[in-house]
Parts: structure tokens; C-alpha cells; sequence
């Protein structure tokens, strides 16, 4: 009895293995192409209190730009959905499809409709200048995770001008910080100026998103795996009590 329930587990372990494997890590990029900006106040433009909506894993994420700015408040200008070159500012060139700014000390937040959680495995982010001289480093990208009731939050360098004068969307890996699944997750700036870097406090630490790639890991299969063991032995000795 004891060998067929060992033979039993190791048939179970090797189907939930199987199982795993179809079943994979979900997978989404979010690349805002296209956008449906019929629920914003002034399309393109992205004011304090707008949403608008996008897909992953088949599910809907919500996106929630907003200002944090002491001077900040609800109907302010905070971004837009847009392609293409700025008209008043310095924006990013190597873009050709639709991708979110965030201006003015705006920040970024967004997370799944149902709940779900996910993780940012890796994005596309520019700086966006104002005219001003740009720094060789003139700004770094914050993510902040939150999930119950616990935080995290990861910086990142963003790149200054070309050797044409230009600023370019560059890929970000997201490293230790894409190994954790959040509820929501919140994009802001630092801008660097004269050796010091500040966020919400000079209407300057301004970026661009596109191509944010998300992920959700299933939950493992391990306590499926007991599971599904304990019952193929438990219908072992089941079936030996009867046969006796």
C-alpha cells in the first residue's frame, strides 16, 4: 500500500507540474493604442480627476492621473494622451504611438477594476523638459506599490538629451521591484536641479509612460499538489480496505 501511494503522489506531482506549466504566468503590456477618451473632461488633455481604462489579462486596469502639488486641485491640467512632439515643452521623439504624459508634479495611478493583483515588470519612460537646460540626469521615475496596507517604492534614473538635442523614451527594468504584486501602483518624478532632486514641489518633475509591462504569477500549485496526493492516497487505502 505504501508504494501505491507513493506512485499515486508522483503521478499527482507530475500532472500538476503539467498543469503549471499550461497554466504560466499572465502576461499583459498596456501600450495605450488605443485609448477610449470619451470619459475625459477635455480629450486628449488629462485633467485632476479624470479615469480612463485599459486591458490586462483580458481584465480592465484603471488609470487615475492626479496632482500632488501643494498648489494643486481638482480640474488642473495633469497630462495627456498623446503621440507625437509637445507643443510648449521638451517631449520625447522615438514615439510614434499614443503614450501618457504626466506634467506639472502629476502622478500617475493605476491598478485592476476587480482587484487582481499584478506586478510592473518593465516600462518605457522619458523626462519631459520645460525648456530649461536639461541635466545629464534631469529627473528619476518613482514606482510605489501598495498592497495591504504595505508599500514599496523603487527609483530610476531617466536619461538627458541626445547627442541630436533630443529626449528619448528609454526601457526601464524594473528589477528587485517587479518581483511583487501590488493592488495599485503609483508613477511620479524627482526633477533634478542644482544638485538636488524634488518631487510635488516645483511643477517641473514631469514624464512620459508607454508600454507598461505587467504580470500576475498564479497562485503555486504546491498545496494543490498535497492536496491532490492526500486524495489519490487516501482512494488507495480506500480502495485496499474494500478489496479486504
Amino acid at each position: 500500500m505504501k508504494k501505491v501511494g507513493i506512485r499515486l503522489a508522483l503521478a499527482a506531482a507530475t500532472l500538476l507540474t503539467s498543469l503549471g506549466v499550461q497554466a504560466g504566468v499572465l502576461r499583459s503590456t498596456v501600450t495605450f493604442d488605443p485609448v477610449d477618451t470619451s470619459g475625459l473632461f477635455f480629450p486628449p488633455a488629462l485633467v485632476y480627476g479624470d479615469e480612463f481604462y485599459q486591458s490586462a489579462f483580458g481584465r480592465t486596469m484603471w488609470f487615475d492621473p492626479a496632482s500632488n502639488s501643494p498648489q494643486g486641485g481638482f480640474g488642473d491640467l495633469v497630462g495627456a494622451i498623446q503621440n507625437g512632439p509637445c507643443a510648449d515643452l521638451v517631449c520625447p521623439v522615438n514615439n510614434a504611438t499614443n503614450y501618457v504624459s504626466l506634467v506639472n508634479d502629476a502622478f500617475l495611478a493605476f491598478g485592476m477594476a476587480d482587484g487582481f493583483t499584478f506586478s510592473v515588470k518593465s516600462l518605457d519612460a522619458s523626462f519631459i523638459g520645460t525648456g530649461d537646460p536639461v541635466a545629464a540626469t534631469p529627473a528619476y521615475l518613482a514606482l510605489q506599490g501598495v498592497r495591504g496596507g504595505q508599500s514599496l517604492t523603487a527609483y530610476y534614473a531617466l536619461t538627458g538629451l541626445d547627442g541630436n538635442g533630443n529626449l528619448n523614451f528609454s526601457t526601464i527594468n524594473t528589477g528587485v521591484f517587479g518581483d511583487y504584486e501590488f493592488d495599485t501602483v503609483y508613477a511620479f518624478a524627482y526633477v533634478c536641479k542644482d544638485s538636488s532632486c524634488q518631487a510635488f514641489s516645483t511643477n517641473q518633475a514631469q514624464f512620459a509612460l508607454d508600454n507598461i509591462n505587467v504580470e500576475h504569477v498564479p497562485e503555486p500549485a504546491s498545496l494543490a499538489l498535497v492536496g491532490m496526493a492526500g486524495l489519490a492516497w487516501m482512494g488507495a487505502r480506500r480502495r485496499r480496505a474494500t478489496a479486504a
